[in-house]
């Protein structure tokens, strides 16, 4: 018996690389330790939270408890890593190499931690981007979550080699210049982003279901937008996709945020039409303008004789509608022509049309032919 306790003995005082049996044994009854707490964390505790999240009428909560339910478990692998390298004696060669692991694992979790609840934290920043970028809001949300992702997953690894005394800066400006070329080929794409953030976020040069007028789309309705191209629901019904890189480098018309229609035509009226005439039909056209409740008298009007043409002498007339509406306007403007000819009409005057008068000299005058020239 005695033999055997000193062959135990024996065996529990030896190393390997600094660290002796019994040390290592220690270090493994700690580690379960920590495993069978982690478990119970998990059955126990974490599923009495889940329950109390899912009596909520938010979903946020039960969101954020999934996004750290798997790092707080880990902790308890970190605590008791920490037990060991405090209270277990180690060679300072093995300590070193220990504590390297024990925060590298701590940096690990930070960030982890981090990048696990960038999703459910988002939601706080909806109505934020909602106001800033409109239509395209869930992209450029989903633009910035795999931007934050990605730097948080880049500032773990800095962290976790920082630990082992390893500069990666050398490495990323490696990286980075053998992504030249793909940077290159790629200019287009990230063209067309910034021009897509320059016009819905910057200018907020329109939104979905304006009609817009530009050189590369003419005109059309905007049907859907993202950061890379945009939809035009052309007059046709046809759909034409453009790159937003090519449409933010060109003048746009938004002709939905106009504030009025414009009534913009001419009257020609025969030049056998008399002066009182004119100044009957001149009144009556003011007039009919000033007492209709759909023209907005806020902003210009003018009816005025304006040419003297070969057929006619016309009467030019310019003013607003109220109304924005394309269908409201046409039918404005048809009862206001329709208007205009009864105006023309009770003034005892008529409507010219292109005419051409021939003199011949030396025919006698009835001979004189008038004909149209269509």
């Amino acid at each position: 018996m005695p033999d055997l306790l000193t062959r135990f003995i024996d065996v529990w005082g030896e190393t390997f690389l600094g660290v002796s049996v019994g040390q290592l044994a220690i270090a493994v009854v700690v580690l379960l330790l920590a495993l069978l707490l982690r478990r119970f964390f998990a059955r126990v505790v974490i599923a009495r939270l889940n329950r109390w999240a899912r009596k909520t009428s938010s979903e946020i909560d039960d969101q954020i408890l999934s996004a750290l339910q798997q790092p707080l478990m880990f902790l308890f692998i970190i605590i008791g890593l920490s037990i060991i390298v405090q209270w277990i004696p180690f060679g300072a060669d093995a300590e070193d190499i220990l504590v390297k692991i024990l925060q590298s694992f701590i940096a690990f979790t930070i960030f982890w931690t981090i990048y696990r609840m960038l999703d459910p934290i988002s939601v706080f920043f909806d109505k934020f981007l909602l106001k800033l970028a409109g239509a395209v809001a869930n992209e450029v949300k989903d633009y910035l979550l795999k931007a934050l992702k990605v730097f948080a997953a880049g500032s773990g690894i800095v962290a976790v080699l920082a630990q082992w005394g390893i500069n990666p800066w050398p490495y990323f400006a490696g990286i980075g210049v053998l992504s030249l070329p793909f940077a290159f080929a790629a200019k287009d794409a990230v063209s067309n982003v910034f021009g897509g953030i320059k016009l819905l976020i910057v200018d907020q040069a329109f939104r979905i279901g304006d009609w817009i007028e530009a050189p590369s789309i003419g005109n059309g309705t905007v049907e859907e937008v993202t950061l890379s191209t945009i939809k035009i629901r052309k007059f046709s019904k046809a759909v034409q996709t453009v790159p937003n890189g090519v449409i933010a480098a060109e003048p746009i018309i938004n002709w939905s945020r106009m504030s009025n229609r414009r009534i913009k035509m001419d009257i020609g009226l025969t030049y056998d039409t008399t002066s009182e005439q004119f100044e009957i039909i001149l009144a009556n056209l003011r007039s009919f303008i000033a007492t209709d409740d759909r023209v907005d008298h806020s902003v210009t009007e003018m009816v005025h004789m304006t040419h003297f043409n070969d057929s006619s002498i016309n009467i030019n007339l310019y003013y607003f509608t109220t109304t924005t509406n394309w269908e409201e306007w046409r039918s404005i403007q048809e009862e206001h022509m329709l208007a205009f000819v009864r105006i023309v009409e009770e003034a005892g005057a008529y409507m010219a049309f292109p005419t051409r008068t021939v003199h011949v000299e030396g025919w006698p005058e009835r001979l004189q032919m008038t004909e149209d020239p269509s």
